[in-house]
């Protein structure tokens, strides 16, 4: 999301939508207006403007925000498509949203959804970016820019953040020395990079709008279409690419960025 955040002018506006304690801290962006928002109340050291309501229900006007962040909400939410119209009403026209999601096939969240009672809150099951990206840019109005692979830290087994993990009302143990975790993690990537499995994958990262910098005035709006390129990274068809754009994906270092020419089935995530 620091793709977007970082590349906002001064006093634009920010929501992190669904965010509980945060998705990230307000004060590492003074320079820009942060709204939290979630159905239930922050902690007490909850840091910054906070506003509880339901992303179905926004209390915000029309074209509030510069950008929105939706970081592992959306799986979340009861009434997906509400929320979605919703925040594709709040948005302005030339803003940008980040979204993130698990994706319902990788190994780690069903492992996930069957470790924690009530699936670990997750009600929307997401198994396809392609359908995803192509949905949330019809109802945010906004051109996906490009797709990143979200690998797991297993941060939902870690003893630090989670002391007692309750698979039950009366089923609880202790969380997993951490150590152990980037040890589990570290061999997922290993066999991924070498047998191409996906056991490290957790889900995606996906960006609306203007992530980076703004268009120029001989832009097009239409929404772009995407292309594969490598096995972690998708990104918008080389037609259209702002210089602003260009350093986005840039910045992703990923192997195939840079590929024009057509691309096998092979490159397929």
């Amino acid at each position: 999301m620091q793709e977007i955040l970082d590349h906002l002018p001064d006093g634009a506006r920010v929501l992190d939508l669904g965010c509980k304690g945060g998705s990230f801290a307000p004060s590492d962006y003074p320079r820009l207006v942060v709204i939290c928002a979630d159905l239930e109340k922050p902690g007490s050291g909850q840091i910054g403007r906070f506003v509880q309501a339901d992303a179905a229900a926004l209390p915000f006007p029309s074209g509030s925000f510069d950008a929105i962040i939706l970081n592992h909400c959306l799986e979340h939410f009861g009434r997906l498509k509400p929320a979605l119209q919703e925040i594709g009403r709040c948005i302005n026209r030339r803003g940008a949203i980040f979204v993130a999601v698990p994706d319902a096939k990788t190994v780690t969240d069903r492992f996930y959804r069957r470790l924690y009672c009530n699936s670990g809150g997750h009600v929307n099951l997401f198994g396809s970016d392609d359908d995803l990206s192509k949905m949330l840019s019809w109802y945010f109005a906004l051109p996906h820019v490009g797709t990143r692979v979200l690998c797991s830290s297993l941060l939902f087994l870690n003893r630090r953040t989670n002391p007692k993990i309750s698979v039950s009302r009366r089923i609880t143990f202790r969380g997993v020395w951490e150590p152990l975790l980037v040890l589990i993690s570290g061999v997922f990537r290993l066999v991924d990079g070498h047998l191409q499995t996906r056991l490290s994958v957790y889900g995606w990262a996906l960006y609306f709008g203007l992530v980076g910098g703004t268009r120029g005035p001989n832009s097009p709006s239409k929404c772009l279409r995407p292309l594969r390129h490598g096995p972690s990274c998708r990104v918008v068809d080389p037609s259209w690419r702002s210089p602003e754009t260009l350093d986005f994906l840039q910045s992703l270092s990923l192997p195939g960025l840079w590929r024009d020419e057509p691309l096998q089935s092979s490159c397929a995530l």
